[in-house]
């Protein structure tokens, strides 16, 4: 804990608690009104507080049709909201999910890293997280496979999934330096989806009392009632944008000498993304793992029907889809293994 607030404070992107509760709290009365209006969906909470208590209506998740809040559980920090629950062992979304001592859904993994090891810590959301999909078929363990594959037993890759379903860049990266700097990672990846533009707090979901309403979904609703740049101008006043807190990841990730990657989860507007992100060209310590063209051509050469990419229930990739990135993203990462 004590190295995260060291390193906000140097930084001077620390918001004081009380002051990012007022701006969450007008941010979301505003947001509330347009997309009920609208929609006749979603509610605002009155405060973190208030949100972090919706989580804690159970102490730990069991058996039976499990949501979002089921899995995770409030951090006090206001840069990171919530995170996974540890030690999870449960089925969520149609699939077994487990989680290790410090929340990540991966086997148990030591603190201190062999030398003979290569770590990457995968920092993302759902997509990261493999929602919907078994922890075997996540590109994290794709990406982790085909690099021990090529390592040929000379050494060790470990790819630590930091993903938490509905995170925005902000939380990833805040709960990276806070908690996952201290496995000495090798390099740091950032998988971006384009929600991390869109509000980053999970909202009620009226029409189903009780339940959260993931950010993902909450994005998709939100920017069709409001004007997206509005949304990101209010984010960077908030000091929330993802370009300032990818700034805040690359100064960090510079001074200890980690390797530094973007990944832009790849759909069809995908290249509109990359443009928003101008920190990409601005940091020459950023690398941007372009997933797109070869994305398309693997799809192409083994004649996989669009329909076959996304999960059946909602867009989220397929087992199929995640085998292809983590393929994809193995090639990257093959220069510094060889």
């Amino acid at each position: 804990m004590a190295l995260g607030r060291q390193f906000f404070l140097k930084a001077g992107l620390a918001l004081g608690g009380a002051l990012f509760g007022l701006v969450l709290l007008a941010v979301s009365a505003e947001v509330y009104l347009r997309v009920s209006n609208r929609l006749h969906r979603g509610s605002s909470f009155e405060s973190l507080a208030d949100l972090r208590d919706s989580m804690l209506t159970r102490e730990a998740p069991s058996s039976g049709s499990l949501d979002l809040r089921d899995i995770i559980y409030p951090n006090p920090d206001d840069h990171i909201i919530y995170e996974l629950r540890p030690n999870l062992d449960v089925t969520f979304q149609k699939v077994p999910v487990h989680t290790n001592s410090c929340g990540m859904r991966n086997r148990e993994v030591a603190t201190e890293k062999p030398i003979d090891v290569y770590r990457i810590a995968l920092l993302g959301d759902s997509f990261a997280f493999g929602w919907g999909v078994r922890e075997e078929e996540s590109f994290a363990q794709v990406l982790e496979r085909s690099l021990n594959r090529a390592a040929q037993g000379k050494f060790k890759v470990e790819v630590l999934n930091f993903g938490v379903p509905g995170y925005s860049t902000f939380q990833e990266v805040y709960r990276f330096i806070d908690m996952g700097a201290q496995f000495n990672p090798d390099a740091v990846l950032v998988y971006f989806v384009s929600n991390d533009f869109g509000y980053p707090f999970m909202v009620r979901d009226m029409a189903r009392p009780g339940k959260l309403l993931s950010s993902f979904e909450f994005a998709r609703l939100t920017w069709q009632a409001m004007n997206p740049d509005i949304a990101q101008q209010k984010m960077f006043l908030m000091g929330l944008d993802p370009n300032a807190t990818l700034k805040v990841l690359s100064d960090f990730t510079r001074e200890r000498g980690i390797q530094l990657a973007v990944a832009i989860n790849p759909y069809q507007k995908w290249p509109k993304e990359k443009w928003r992100l101008p920190v990409l060209k601005k940091r020459n310590d950023i690398t941007l793992i372009e997933l797109g063209v070869p994305l398309n051509q693997a799809i192409e050469a083994r004649h996989i029907p669009v329909e076959k990419l996304k999960l059946p229930t909602d867009p989220h990739p397929s087992a199929q889809k995640h085998a292809l990135i983590g393929e994809i993203l193995a090639s990257y990462y093959l220069q510094y293994i060889r």
